[in-house]
């Protein structure tokens, strides 16, 4: 049976969409939920509890209205922490303001920084910063530390200084830092007792110095006046970076370096590694000034000296601030830098230990402008080679060569070894000159000349016999006396041994008769073979087949029309 009243009799698809909003709609309507648990009574018998709980039904807008709510009561709760915060932060920032704060702390801090004595001036706390005229800490004779004083200190604190009352802060600006150490103390790092009462990321000073005792220098170096940035690489304070720029590093009983940049590392075992650059005072000569350079590199671990060896490297500074001055006046050069920015170890300072004493160079020393005189040698050997090539060895002027400097109880050592200072076509210094702290002077030195320099005196074409052959050198060897300033040889024995040695040797040729254009020739071919060990053996007659000797400059010969050798 059809009802005529419904209007969606006959339409099946529209029937079906209106009973099922009906039934959804049934199901959002308050209804009554049930819930059913099994409860013992106290006489053992158990019983099923109905309860029940009227459901009702939440509209878009209820569900705004609740979360409105929930919001309201989150934000009224974060305002009571705040306020709560904001009143501790408060309570905290009037008890820390002013100098009380410090002043209560300054005998825990003391404690903590193992100092004998801590005296603090200034405002302390001012807001959220502070600010102290001087901080001044005193340490016991055991501490590597003498005393510390920092003046000027200023730091912007951030919020959780207040709540924790550790003072912490991104940068502690310090105007002035004087650091005194023990004199004769070896490296010990302060420790740090307790907790961290002051913590800072980095550190900031226009003016930070080193020295040792109260006054004056009385300490292997010193350090003056420089700009230092310090910081922590990590979170930890174990490890810190000091970075320095400008001042003045004074070495006792030396020169006083003008530091351009340093850098160190510092942990709990010492000095991990450091490198400083700088520069001594500018040599002036009538031509231009030279600048000089000079770097130091090294560590010092814990308990350790202070007066290294550290290497050393420098460049354009004179060999006599090396040595004390002490070959000045034969020996002259200039430092040449070899490492092209990395100092390596061949050459190293050891401080002077006493107030006495110089600071000890050693090891290996790259040279320019090398200048050997005054030597009796020199004037021996330009009698014995060509005029032409006479000004060349007396002075004898070297352009590059490395030497070895040491130094031991009080003497000073120079050693050339072999190829160390040599130049081809002039001389190859070999030998070892040491002077003793009594000016004395004790040692050889050997000068190796072209041997095609000296084979020109005599017709047989060998050497005068003040040389002895050696290959392409001809080696005039010495041994080294006198004192410092007045040096000398052995040249008159030398010359004694040659003199007999000639007897027997055919007479000499005089430098005006020789044909230097053929010797010019005969030099130039043998720029091009081997010098032979020996010369050519004397024939039956007792005279020498210089006919037939190519190395000998007044054998007959053809003249090379085609030649364009230039006079020797």
């Amino acid at each position: 049976m059809v009802d005529n009243d419904d209007k969606y009799a006959g339409d099946e698809e529209s029937l079906t969409q209106v009973r099922s909003i009906i039934k959804q709609l049934n199901e959002d309507k308050p209804a009554t939920e049930k819930n059913r648990e099994v409860v013992v009574r106290a006489d053992g018998t158990k019983v099923v509890r109905v309860t029940k709980k009227r459901r009702v039904m939440m509209t878009a807008a209820d569900h705004r209205r609740r979360n409105r709510r929930q919001v309201i009561l989150v934000i009224l709760g974060l305002i009571a922490v705040a306020a709560l915060a904001a009143g501790v932060l408060f309570f905290r920032m009037v008890g820390m303001t002013g100098s009380g704060f410090v002043a209560s702390s300054k005998a825990e801090l003391q404690q903590r920084w193992g100092a004998s004595s801590l005296q603090i001036e200034g405002a302390g706390v001012e807001g959220t910063s502070l600010r102290l005229t001087s901080l001044v800490a005193e340490f016991p004779e055991e501490s590597m530390l003498q005393r510390v004083e920092l003046n000027g200190i200023e730091a912007k604190l951030s919020m959780m200084s207040f709540f924790t009352k550790v003072l912490e802060s991104e940068e502690l600006k310090v105007e002035r830092v004087v650091i005194q150490l023990r004199p004769g103390a070896a490296m010990k790092m302060p420790v740090q007792n307790g907790a961290d009462m002051w913590r800072f990321q980095r550190m900031d000073c226009k003016d930070f110095s080193v020295r040792f005792g109260d006054g004056g220098q009385s300490g292997p170096v010193e350090l003056r006046n420089a700009q230092a940035y310090m910081y922590y690489p990590q979170k930890s304070h174990a490890s810190s970076v000091a970075i320095l720029r400008g001042g003045a590093l004074v070495i006792r009983n030396w020169k006083t370096v003008r530091l351009a940049e340093g850098k160190a590392r510092l942990s709990t075992s010492g000095i991990t590694d450091f490198t400083l650059f700088g520069s001594t005072d500018v040599a002036t000569d009538t031509v231009e000034q030279r600048r000089t350079s000079i770097a130091f590199a090294g560590k010092i671990e814990e308990s350790a000296s202070f007066v290294g060896p550290y290497s050393v490297e420098s460049d354009n500074m004179s060999l006599a601030d090396f040595t004390g001055g002490r070959f000045s006046e034969f020996l002259t050069a200039r430092t040449v830098a070899v490492s092209h920015g990395k100092i390596s170890d061949k050459a190293t300072v050891e401080l002077s230990g006493s107030e006495t004493s110089t600071p000890l160079f050693r090891g290996e020393w790259h040279l320019k402008d090398i200048c050997l005189s005054s030597f009796p040698a020199l004037m021996a050997i330009t009698e014995h080679i060509e005029p032409g090539k006479r000004r060349l060895y007396n002075p004898l002027s070297l352009h590059r060569g490395y030497v070895v400097l040491g130094a031991q109880d009080g003497s000073v050592s120079v050693a050339m070894p072999e190829g160390a200072v040599l130049e081809r076509d002039l001389v190859n210094l070999q030998g070892k000159i040491e002077l003793s702290s009594g000016n004395e002077l004790t040692g050889s030195l050997d000068y190796g000349v072209p041997a095609v320099l000296t084979r020109v005196e005599y017709p047989d074409g060998q050497a005068d016999p003040i040389f002895q052959q050696g290959g392409e050198w001809s080696w005039l060897r010495t041994q080294v006396k006198g004192l410092g300033n007045m040096p000398g040889d052995d040249m008159a024995e030398v010359e004694a041994r040659a003199q007999s040695a000639r007897a027997s040797r055919p007479p000499r040729i005089p430098f005006d008769q020789i044909d230097i254009n053929r010797l010019s020739e005969q030099l130039d071919s043998k720029s091009t073979q081997t010098m032979p060990e020996q010369m050519p053996s004397k024939n039956d007659s007792g005279l020498n087949s210089l006919s037939e000797d190519p190395f000998n400059p007044f054998a007959e010969k053809k003249e090379d029309p085609f030649s364009t050798s230039a006079p020797f």
